[in-house]
């Protein structure tokens, strides 16, 4: 029997462990829980657009209907609500595609990690885009990949991504966020989706779409905002936590049959499945067109003025010294400091001053640049980004004083 104050003694934790890294964004949010700091780091969904009140009616109402809603469901998902979701993206012939396609899980993020159980050994390869979500890059470097940053969304980072395609025989995945991605705001073209289709089908691996912001498009989409519409060798995955609220940790994965087949038995391994109560609320409120489509222009509005109000004090406190591009859908501006600028120095000062964002460094795989920043409008009052912005320069031109001294 071990005595009172003697040391526990535990085997060696797992090798993998050393390529765990916390998250920058986590480490952000537990430096700016207090109510006086301005939040423009968490990309979380803003509270005004949660359905609280719908939640509460479709809740009350399916048990009344079906008691068995608290009972476990089908390690796959709900059938029906695969069923919706299926038919929701369309395959190359115009049709939908059969439910056996879908798989429902706690989020995307834990379908990547299904998809990098199935699909990755130690070594193997993983492309993203430069720079690229940091969720994904802590997923597969956790699973011992390589990872490689290309500027997928030029014509000139498609082609550089093909020579790589051609002489490493380990690439197993192509990641990309297509539509306005977090973090930049960008969204592929539908000619480089085609053309990112089309190499990962020629070289034999597997595209990852993740697409959590597709329907938050804030302007008037100057091209159909579909997809492409998947090869057997693309994956997509998608989240209802950006369109109705994030405690549901609802997501999908739309894959060929064969892949959603080895996926399910790594789910079944994890957790058994989804809530079976959840599944049913979100499918009882998605497949009310009229509700689906009132939440979707309440949400696109409060972020719309949220993202102007920051594009519009960006703009004035700054001017040409900050570079970033006006987002049309998402939660985040993107943007970058001259060169002496180090954002992650930066960010003690900012958070002094009264506001947070998350450094840029952390986006990329490998040499970041440490001018970036990511600065979301998702959770601050369009009524507060002018100050918001105003504690940034403040810092900023601090920091400015500090370096001539």
């Amino acid at each position: 029997m071990t005595s009172v104050g003697t040391p526990t003694r535990l085997p060696a934790l797992a090798e993998r462990t050393g390529h765990l890294a916390d998250s920058a964004i986590g480490a952000v949010l537990r430096l700016t829980g207090t109510s006086d700091v301005i939040p423009l780091a968490a990309g979380s969904p803003a509270p005004e657009t949660f359905c609280s009140q719908e939640f509460t009616e479709v809740t009350t109402r399916l048990l009344k209907r079906d008691p068995a809603a608290l009972q476990y469901g089908d390690a796959s998902g709900l059938p029906a609500l695969r069923s919706w979701i299926a038919a929701q993206v369309p395959t190359a012939s115009g049709r939908s595609y059969e439910a056996d396609r879908v798989l429902l899980t706690h989020g995307s993020q834990q379908g990547l990690d299904l998809l990098c159980k199935a699909l990755l050994d130690p070594g193997d390869v993983v492309v993203v885009d430069r720079p690229s979500y940091l969720g994904a890059l802590q997923v597969f470097r956790l699973f011992q990949a390589r990872v490689v940053d290309i500027p997928i969304g030029s014509d000139q980072g498609l082609s550089r991504l093909e020579a790589v395609l051609a002489a490493e025989p380990r690439i197993k995945i192509i990641y990309v966020v297509p539509a306005f991605a977090n973090p930049t705001g960008a969204s592929l073209t539908a000619p480089r989706r085609d053309r990112l289709a089309d190499l990962a089908e020629r070289y034999a691996c597997v595209l990852v779409e993740d697409d959590p912001y597709r329907e938050l498009h804030y302007d008037p989409p100057a091209r159909p905002l579909s997809a492409t519409p998947p090869s057997e060798n693309t994956v997509r995955m998608g989240s209802f936590s950006k369109v109705l609220f994030p405690a549901a940790r609802l997501g999908y994965v739309i894959a060929p049959p064969s892949l959603v087949d080895v996926l399910m038995k790594f789910k079944q391994a994890a957790d058994l499945g989804n809530s079976h109560l959840i599944q049913g609320v979100v499918h009882e409120l998605v497949r009310d067109s009229a509700f689906l489509a009132a939440q979707l222009d309440r949400a696109r509005g409060i972020y719309r003025e949220r993202r102007d109000a920051l594009v519009s004090a960006l703009t004035g406190a700054f001017g040409s010294i900050l570079d970033f591009e006006v987002p049309h859908g998402g939660f985040f501006v993107w943007a970058g400091f001259p060169r002496g600028t180090d954002t992650t120095r930066l960010l003690p000062a900012a958070l002094e001053e009264g506001v947070s964002y998350v450094p840029g460094s952390d986006f990329y795989a490998t040499d970041p640049d440490r001018t970036t920043l990511r600065l979301s409008f998702s959770c601050a009052r369009a009524e507060d980004m002018p100050e918001a912005v105003e504690r940034l320069a403040r810092a900023w031109h601090n920091s400015i004083e500090d370096r001539r001294e």
